[in-house]
């Protein structure tokens, strides 16, 4: 414990002094040696992370394949696709008038 409070006497004390050159370096390794530790940390967490997420799709499909799977089907309703293709035609074919329309449009920079 008195290593942690001596280093933190330290510390603070390189801080008071702060615009002494000499003093700006401990403060700086400091600084760039948390940075490094922060980076670290970081880095194994998004692998940890990442990991885990592979571990986890790879159960879902190996629980799909044999058949074991706790998410229920999904089911289709018919009448709400084709509702949703109707629309996207109906969509298709406002932006292919639109834009038939459009090569007609005189270009008013001329």
């Amino acid at each position: 414990m008195k290593i942690f409070s001596d280093t933190f006497n330290r510390l603070r004390a390189l801080h008071r002094a702060r615009h002494e050159p000499e003093n700006l370096r401990p403060l700086a390794d400091v600084y760039w040696r948390s940075m490094l530790a922060f980076m670290l940390l970081s880095i194994v967490g998004v692998i940890a992370f990442g990991l885990w997420q592979f571990v986890v799709v790879v159960e879902n499909l190996s629980a799909a394949q044999s058949g074991n799977s706790s998410a229920s089907p999904v089911t289709f309703n018919r009448t709400k696709l084709e509702g949703v293709l109707r629309a996207y035609d109906a969509r298709q074919a406002q932006y292919d008038a639109s834009a038939s329309g459009a090569a007609t449009v005189a270009d008013p920079s001329k």
